[in-house]
């Protein structure tokens, strides 16, 4: 659906977070739509039903999953259902011919790989915005004229575009969000949806899952292996030519390397000074929440890793630092397997204390018991964050350890608003533990 077409009619925008916000106001800002209503989910069905029988259109916001019975049955009743990163993708292919739109998704890695390339085309003197869930809202992109748009996309958003980004990078693909698309099965073949109109698709050929989901994209261009972009432990490389060290960079994770391969993979497909733009890398700065070094408090660093969500992020995370070390997770029951994440511990002696906490905590801490069996491993379970807080900062002062790490492995829903909330909590719980 374009712009043009929206000008008579009658429009329903449900859910009114940051995304149905921004379409609201630029439906206003621009004299779109005959009537617009609005509608959350607290409203009632009863709402939403008397006010589809006088609209023709509804922009869902991402927390509205295309699988809910009302959205069939809106359907069936004529309606037409759309999106936000629908309706810009769409508009930007049919009236911005000389924008190019860069998509990245993933279960985790997302955010920083749009950030580096984002900073990295800035670097070579080009028009660049970013968008999605960072940065401005991608409608709010429509009314400016860039070289490129950098979007990150999630599953959410994904899952029923009508185009594609021109480039789609996926970093990898992780059980996350299953109860939102129906299952796993679902979720990854929604993230995979985002590159069917691609011309080209980055993958991780890493990434076994993304590998299996990725195999009908057209154009797939592979990352991580020797005739390319690949890593080695802190080491960046390209057809076996070492090109960038993080011990260089202001950044944590020696996983963000193979991020950051995906990222080189896209600058060379579109042709791009990539050696030039490498040279910028070392002033870009580590993005808040993932893996954010926010501070020291008597010897002991802390490490705030919220936008975790998996248990395969807090692994890699773990697998970041050489610190004797104290992990804490928990968060919202999303039907996570937490077996290869306690294996890891239990082959890990860095690792001596893990506090688990939230709904999911009890089923973290009943893998740990059933797999760590080290002696000098602790497991505590906490009723909150600022109680996990401080018996890890205690027990590492014990333990002549040097190293808190805040690793959620779940989502926040229903302890905070968001991973943003959730991390800015870990940091004023660190704060405390000075005064």
């Amino acid at each position: 659906m374009l712009i043009s077409e929206l000008k008579d009619k009658n429009i329903i925008i449900w859910g009114m977070g940051t995304e149905g916000q921004a379409v609201k106001n630029y439906l206003e800002k621009h004299q779109l739509g005959k009537n617009i209503y609005t509608y959350n989910d607290e409203d009632g069905i009863a709402k939403l039903q008397e006010l589809a029988t006088k609209s023709d259109v509804i922009f869902r916001s991402p927390g509205v999953s295309i699988y809910k019975p009302e959205i069939r049955q809106l359907k069936e009743q004529g309606l037409v259902i759309t999106s936000s990163s629908n309706l810009f993708l769409e508009e930007i292919k049919a009236n911005h011919p000389n924008t190019k739109v860069i998509g990245i998704t993933g279960s985790k890695g997302k955010t920083l790989s749009v950030s580096m390339l984002y900073h990295m085309l800035k670097s070579l003197n080009l028009k660049v915005a970013l968008g999605g869930n960072i940065g401005k809202a991608l409608v709010d992109l429509l009314d400016e004229e860039n070289d490129y748009i950098i979007g990150e996309f999630s599953s959410y958003q994904a899952s029923d575009i009508e185009n594609s980004p021109n480039v789609v990078m996926f970093t990898n693909l992780f059980s996350v969000h299953t109860d939102w698309h129906g299952g796993h099965d679902g979720y990854c073949k929604d993230k995979i949806h985002l590159a069917f109109k691609s011309d080209a698709a980055v993958v991780n050929v890493n990434n076994a899952e993304l590998m299996k989901y990725s195999a009908g994209l057209p154009n797939c261009i592979f990352y991580g292996q020797e005739n390319g972009f690949y890593a080695i432990d802190k080491c960046l490389y390209y057809k076996g030519e070492a090109i960038c060290n993080i011990d260089d960079l202001q950044i944590n994770g020696n996983h963000n390397m193979e991020n950051l391969a995906g990222v080189m993979t896209v600058l060379e497909y579109l042709g791009l000074d990539w050696r030039q733009a490498l040279k910028s890398l070392p002033s870009f700065e580590q993005v808040a929440h993932r893996l954010q070094d926010v501070g020291m408090v008597n010897g002991i660093r802390f490490i705030n890793d919220s936008i975790s969500t998996a248990p395969e992020a807090a692994i890699s995370a773990m697998k970041s630092f050489t610190d004797n070390m104290a992990i804490i997770s928990g968060g919202t029951i999303n039907k996570q397997d937490y077996t290869e994440y306690a294996k890891f511990i239990e082959a890990n002696p860095k690792v001596k204390l893990a506090i688990t906490l939230f709904q999911c905590g009890p089923q973290i801490a009943e893998s740990i018991r059933q797999y760590v069996t080290r002696i000098d491993f602790k497991l505590i379970e906490a009723e909150n964050l600022a109680q996990a807080v401080k018996l890890a900062y205690d027990e590492m002062k014990q333990q002549n350890g040097t190293l808190v790490l805040f690793s959620p492995t779940a989502p926040s829903f229903g302890y905070y608003k968001n991973f943003i909330a959730r991390g800015e909590d870990f940091i004023k719980n660190v704060s405390e533990l000075t005064k």
